[in-house]
């Protein structure tokens, strides 16, 4: 069978050598008009004539090769002598039709300038049957012939690839209308036929052929697909006299695609040149296909280099130069093969990334686990030193290790996902064919996703190591000195006094030990006679040289206890602060005297949550406070409380215990940076010490109260970590460990997510309404490379954010932040440094929103531009049935949502006059005037007043006095007040909701002020799912449109 196949091949090759040789190439100026003989073409002087040349993609696909210069390089160089113009059909009718033929016509005029036979070829391979759109093709082959009537070079191929249920019967109904049109201006014009079945049953014409002369028909073979059982009907065919046109051709799989097989290509194109067969070979375009001619990354239109060739353009280029079949060396290089696995079978690429990275990950997965085991493994985190502790809630702790299996297993699966999204960018995804600006645009969009890769990573890898310490139990005796700074600058006098009132509430088996100190850094004389009034000690200092570091420092230096509270001028303790937090540092001593001095880590910081107990600007301006936790309980009850487990516990500045010999071994309280807490933790931590983070809010602040403080703050913020990564130089600190390196370096790519969120936006504009694409794939592509990773991703931020946020609020909060930290962040990376900057104002907020007009600006072009790309997407989809580009859609779509958000949140809202509302049930008691007692229960508490409701109806009356006795479960309260408000419920048998504003607090405001915030804030401490994109944008649509 094999000797045999050779000897046919070898045969096939003589003939076609030997045809080659005796046979010119036919030109239109020496051959004139072509009319057929049997099965051949002939020329008007009777000779033999064989037609090769390349065949046009759609003519409105890829117009820009249509041009005089290229066409003159095919017909010259490649000694090409016919090119074939697809009109597709369906393009024509439903397009812009005098494009079409602007078009057409230029095509045919460059053929001619260059000697070339041309074929006008109908191609209604979308509409399937020619007599769809019958009418139409009358009109345009009237219109063709009647123009090219004197021309020899034209060639009218009516139907191209005639498909679906399209039968022979329904193409000769077509043919004897058409026809006869052509031939009314040009008697003697070649005509083409289709045939069914895309071209291939060429038998149908041979057994019933048509009435007219000088017409061939049609046949279409993809040399890797189609094989023997194609050439073989060929043959039969041609024997029987029935004259055959390859009107296209191609040397990969009948899709336009998937990997040759040369040894078909060569039996192919010898048997046709052996038959003396004319043919054209698809397609002479750049699309990414293995079909096509040019490379996709090519930009070459009017000449072609070998370079810019394809295998099919080398191909193609030599067979028609007349060079033997068998000269013509095809071979695929590692790239070109990997391409074509990608475009044709993407689910085989998928897995040839998953199989090494899967292996390397579980391979990495394990030694970790090794190293961890290790029996003499050094103590790095507090919960390595936990281990050794006797208390039995620590034993218990340490007996029930966090879900490992699950975690585990959870990061790699979504670390592999991830990975292979990012080999598949890589590799796959660059638009090298559509110009630097896509290439760079592409190449930026790639940078920002391998950061994020990195950022998740580390940051769902502590995440999933997520677990609460126990507190342990030390006797009263134990409970050490604690020295308790409270900062101040320009803070007003009552936001200190409830601060200090909470402070002196908080209980201590021995209260002289601790020793309340306010800080005050701006030398003011009512702070001073606040701190005598309340019985506080008071610090000032000459100057404010090192700020906020400064001005503990210098507390530091006049205090002597081995423990050291911090709180913000705002933050208000509750009263079981010290108790909740004190005894770590005790047990983590006793832990450390049990372990040999080489090994022992004393603990250097325990950090609580920062709450609030005002809503943050997300809340109040997008009508949320009863949604969605503040934006940073995220940060400190879960990132934080993570971070233990490599010991990089971020200090924040406040509601922060510290050890004094911890701060004394670092030189005190970092002072070279605005963020002075963020370097003193890490400081901390790289002397040897570790760092605690707990998870339950045992102590809140005010949160900022308007957007634009928002912003001033996380301006210092991010500009503040960066300098300090800088002046530290952390990456090159041996004191820290890998992991903390990793930690802390994800702490400060956080903030370049302004470049990274910009990237974002910009992006899928770039296609949308530019016209720009910054990938090239398909939907397939997406399902399999990106939407893995992408749900993963979501899943990832649910199952370890407990319920403290989600995609869409973190959307928003990145979104909303980007212009305006843009620019500082890149200041800061080349050197120009924010040296002072602004404390965040502490003061009541304005009952009147104010709107800076400049900050919604951004967000306002963004959106126009936005919605823009949106309708000319969807413009796309509609009309030009183009799914792909349903991914842009949805990212336009997502991003359009945050930024409608980021203007309602520039918009603001008006406050009323109580910024400060618990949501708490307290056991109340009201005394009427004439002596009747009415019990009830509290369900708002104010500064000024208390909501009660009643189990009696109709018991109370507008301006009524009475006397409240509120019972907590520490304390009783009895406070007059007055009747203000009655709230009356639809059901006239339900009691009512009574405002009573509080008159006489009897001597007990700060007592009342202790209570009102001893407790975590009653705003939401988790998000309450289902409150989602689209409920969030009526609900502001609804309240600024009726409630304004």
């Amino acid at each position: 069978m094999v000797v045999r196949k050779f000897f046919f091949l070898f045969f096939l090759v003589l003939s076609f050598v030997s045809f080659a040789v005796a046979t010119p190439v036919a030109r239109p100026s020496t051959s004139g008009k072509l009319h057929v003989v049997g099965t051949e073409l002939h020329d008007e002087h009777g000779n033999v004539v064989v037609l090769k040349g390349a065949s046009t993609h759609g003519l409105t696909w890829f117009p820009q090769f249509v041009n005089n210069k290229l066409f003159k390089q095919l017909s010259t160089e490649w000694n090409a002598n016919l090119i074939r113009l697809a009109m597709y059909s369906k393009d024509y009718v439903e397009g812009d039709r005098k494009k079409n033929m602007e078009i057409l016509r230029k095509g045919v005029e460059y053929a001619i300038a260059n000697d070339m036979y041309v074929i006008v070829d109908w191609h209604v391979l979308e509409d399937q049957n020619p007599n769809v759109y019958l009418a139409e093709a009358i009109s345009f082959f009237n219109e063709m012939a009647r123009e090219y009537a004197n021309v020899p070079n034209v060639i009218f191929e009516i139907c191209n690839e005639p498909n679906g249920d399209c039968t022979w019967e329904d193409i000769k109904e077509y043919a004897h209308v058409v026809i006869p049109v052509i031939r009314r201006h040009k008697p003697d014009a070649l005509i083409v036929i289709g045939t069914p079945n895309y071209a291939r049953e060429i038998q149908y014409p041979a057994e019933d052929p048509l009435p007219f002369d000088n017409v061939m028909y049609s046949f279409h073979f993809y040399a890797t697909s189609h094989t023997y059982v194609f050439r073989a009907k060929l043959r039969n065919v041609m024997k029987r006299g029935t004259p055959i046109f390859v009107t296209e051709s191609g040397l990969c799989e009948e899709s336009g695609d998937g990997k040759i097989d040369f040894e078909n290509v060569r039996i192919w194109y010898s048997l046709i040149d052996s038959l003396h067969i004319s043919y054209t070979i698809w397609n002479l375009s750049n699309k990414e296909e293995e079909s096509s001619m040019i490379r996709d990354d090519s930009r070459a239109v009017e000449y072609l280099t070998d370079g810019d060739l394809t295998i099919s353009g080398r191909f193609a280029k030599a067979l028609f130069q007349g060079k033997p079949i068998d000269q013509i060396t095809l071979e695929y290089s590692a790239i070109e093969n990997f391409k074509i696995l990608a475009r044709s079978k993407p689910h085989k690429v998928w897995l040839v990334f998953a199989g090494p990275l899967f292996i390397f990950l579980f391979l990495c997965l394990a030694l970790e686990k090794y190293r961890k085991r290790s029996k003499n493994k050094i103590i790095r985190s507090y919960d390595d030193l936990l281990k050794y502790s006797t208390d039995e809630a620590a034993k218990k702790f340490n007996k029930s290790p966090a879900k490992v299996i699950f975690g585990d297993m959870f990061l790699l699966f979504s670390t592999l996902c991830t990975l292979v999204y990012l080999c598949w960018r890589v590799t796959c995804s660059i638009p090298y064919a559509y110009g630097w600006i896509a290439v760079v645009g592409s190449s930026l969009l790639l940078v920002v996703e391998v950061l994020g890769f990195f950022e998740s990573f580390v940051h769902y890898g502590g995440l999933l190591k997520l677990r609460d310490h126990p507190l342990p139990k030390i006797a009263d005796e134990e409970f050490p000195d604690v020295d308790i700074f409270i900062s101040t600058y320009n803070e007003p006098v009552e936001l200190l006094r409830k601060t200090i009132i909470g402070c002196k509430h908080m209980e201590y088996p021995d209260k002289s030990k601790v020793n309340i100190c306010l800080c005050d850094d701006n030398r003011r004389p009512e702070m001073r006679a606040l701190a005598e009034e309340l019985g506080v000690i008071y610090f000032d200092r000459p100057d404010n040289k090192g700020a906020k570091a400064g001005n503990l420092n210098a507390a530091l230096a006049r205090t002597n206890s081995p423990y050291v509270v911090t709180f913000d001028a705002d933050m208000i303790p509750q009263r079981k602060f010290l108790l909740k937090t004190i005894p770590y540092f005790v047990d983590a001593e006793r832990i450390n005297a049990s372990l040999p001095k080489e090994r022992r880590r004393a603990l250097g910081f325990v950090q609580t949550p920062q709450s609030f107990y005002t809503p943050d600007v997300f809340q109040h301006n997008l009508y949320a406070e009863r949604v969605v936790p503040n934006e940073q309980d995220y940060f400190y009850d879960v990132i934080e409380v993570a971070k233990t487990s490599t010991n990089s516990v971020i200090y924040g500045g406040s509601n922060t215990i510290l050890s004094r010999k911890a701060l004394e071994d670092i030189g005190g309280f970092y002072t070279k940076s605005i963020t002075e807490d963020f370097a003193t933790g890490m400081l901390i931590e790289s002397a040897g010490y570790v760092s605690l983070g707990l998870s339950e809010p045992l102590a809140s602040g005010v949160a900022p109260s308007t957007f634009q403080e928002h912003v001033q703050q996380r301006t210092r913020w991010g500009r503040g970590v960066i300098a300090t990564a800088k002046q530290l130089k952390f990456l090159r600190n041996r004191k820290l460990d890998v992991s903390q390196k990793m930690s802390y370096l994800n702490s400060v790519l956080y903030w370049f997510s302004p470049i990274k969120n910009l990237i974002y936006l910009i992006s899928p504009l770039m296609f949308a309404v530019f016209c720009i694409p910054i990938f090239k794939c398909t939907l397939v592509d997406l399902a399999l490379f990106w939407l893995p990773m992408h749900i993963l991703q979501i899943l990832a931020l649910r199952v370890t954010s407990q319920g403290k946020i989600s995609a869409q609020w973190s959307g928003i909060y990145e979104t909303s932040v980007m212009p305006f930290l843009l620019m500082p962040v890149v200041k800061e990376v080349f050197g120009i440094t924010l040296s002072k900057f602004k404390v965040t104002k502490k003061e009541k907020v304005s009952a009147r929103r104010v709107i800076d007009k400049r900050s919604l600006l951004p967000f306002a072009v963004l959106l126009v531009l936005t919605l823009a790309g949106i309708v000319h997407m969807t413009y796309m989809m509609v009309a030009f049935e183009y799914i792909g580009i349903l991914a842009v859609l949805f990212w336009l779509v997502r991003n359009s949502y945050y930024l409608t958000m980021c203007l309602f949140l520039g918009f603001g809202r008006d406050s009323d006059s109580e910024n400060v509302k618990v949501f708490a049930a307290e056991l109340v008691a009201l005394h009427k005037s004439d002596g009747k007692l009415v019990e009830g229960v509290t369900t708002k508490l104010t500064e000024h007043s208390v909501d009660v409701f009643v189990d009696e109806v109709d018991v109370l009356y507008l301006g009524e006095q009475v006397e409240l006795g509120i019972s907590t479960d520490n304390k009783d309260l009895n406070v007059k007040g007055t009747v203000v408000s009655i709230h009356h419920s639809c059901n006239p048998k339900v009691p009512s909701v009574y405002t009573v504003e509080i008159l006489d607090f009897a001597g007990q405001k700060d007592e009342f002020v202790q209570m009102l915030y001893d407790r975590t804030p009653t705003l939401p401490q988790r998000l309450r799912f289902g409150d989602e994109y689209i409920r969030n944008l009526w609900k502001n649509l609804g309240w600024r449109i009726f409630r304004t």
